[in-house]
Formats: structure tokens, C-alpha cells, sequence
């Protein structure tokens, strides 16, 4: 990946963030810039150190690279499990044509997401937030995410509503899913 290919890809995720269309047209939905798009996984491995590392100023963790190379397999795992799934589904449920754009979208979308999920745990382990405020951000943190790839899958895969919630959930639960196995 190039530079310019991120920062293409990230104006792109941001404008799906903000419910424009135009932002597919920035992403490389080639079958190589599917596989690329797997590489924004680089990007979010320094905010989550970040998150990492606020939390031990909040909780007792363990060093800090030892708890972020703990991570890593549980969110290689993450990363890639609900894209296998949903390929073995996208026939039934007839968005073969659109998959990739999906996942190219998903991909790229992931370092803004997790910027907006990491902001109320720095706030929180910098002392801007206290316990019950940090949780009342979190929430509306991970609503606002939510909120996005609720927009990502209406838009790159143009399904109903009711598909869309449907295919969030079964995504929420593949991650929880992870990360109690992972502990």
C-alpha cells in the first residue's frame, strides 16, 4: 500500500462516515485492493496500543506489550471472521456482486472506528472522565460506530434495513464471541 492509497481510502471511509456515496468511488474495490484493504489492520494496532495504554492508567493490565502481543491473535481473528462468514452468505442472500465493495469499505472504515471507540478511554485514563462519565461516552462511542457500519453495509451492499441490523448483530456477536474465547 502506498501513502497516497491510505489516504485515498481513509477520505473515502470518512465520506461513508458522513453517508456519502461517493466515498465506494474512492476505494480500490479490485479483487487486489480486497486483499490490500486487509492491511488497515496496520493502522489500527498504534491506536490500539493507545487504548492499551490508557487503560493501565485505569486498571491494573499487564505490561504493556505483553497485553498488546496477548491482543493480537484475538484481533487478527476478529478481523478476518466476519468477512469469511459473510462470503459463505452472500449468495443467499444475494449480495455476491457487492461483497467486495463491503469488505474493502469495512476494512478501511475499521481505523476511524477505532479512533471514535478509543476516544472516551483516553479521556477517561487521562483523568477528563470520571468512571460513570467515561461509560456514558463509551456507549456513545460505540452507538456512533455502530451507527457506521450500519451506513457502510446500506451503502456498499445495498440491502434493506432489516438485513443490515440483522448482519451488524450477527458481526457484534462474532466479535464478543472472540474476545470471551480469546479471555
Amino acid at each position: 500500500m502506498t501513502v497516497a492509497e491510505i489516504s485515498r481510502s481513509l477520505e473515502g471511509a470518512w465520506r461513508l462516515f458522513r453517508n456519502r456515496r461517493d466515498g465506494l468511488d474512492l476505494l480500490d474495490r479490485s479483487l487486489e485492493g480486497f486483499w490490500r484493504s486487509f492491511g488497515a489492520l496496520l493502522l489500527i494496532l498504534p491506536i490500539d496500543a493507545i487504548s492499551l495504554l490508557a487503560l493501565s492508567r485505569i486498571a491494573v493490565q499487564p505490561p504493556l506489550f505483553e497485553a498488546f502481543l496477548s491482543r493480537l491473535p484475538a484481533l487478527a481473528l476478529d478481523w478476518v471472521l466476519f468477512p469469511i462468514i459473510l462470503a459463505a452468505l452472500a449468495k443467499p442472500l444475494g449480495i455476491s456482486k457487492s461483497y467486495v465493495s463491503y469488505v474493502v469499505a469495512r476494512n478501511w472504515a475499521a481505523p476511524i472506528s477505532w479512533v471514535i471507540v478509543t476516544i472516551p478511554i483516553v479521556l477517561q485514563g487521562a483523568g477528563f472522565l470520571g468512571d460513570q462519565m467515561a461509560i456514558i461516552a463509551t456507549l456513545v462511542a460505540l452507538m456512533v460506530a455502530v451507527r457506521y457500519h450500519f451506513l457502510i453495509i446500506r451503502i456498499s451492499l445495498g440491502v434493506t434495513i432489516e438485513v443490515a441490523v440483522a448482519l451488524i448483530a450477527v458481526d457484534l456477536v462474532i466479535s464478543f464471541l472472540v474476545v470471551a474465547i480469546a479471555g
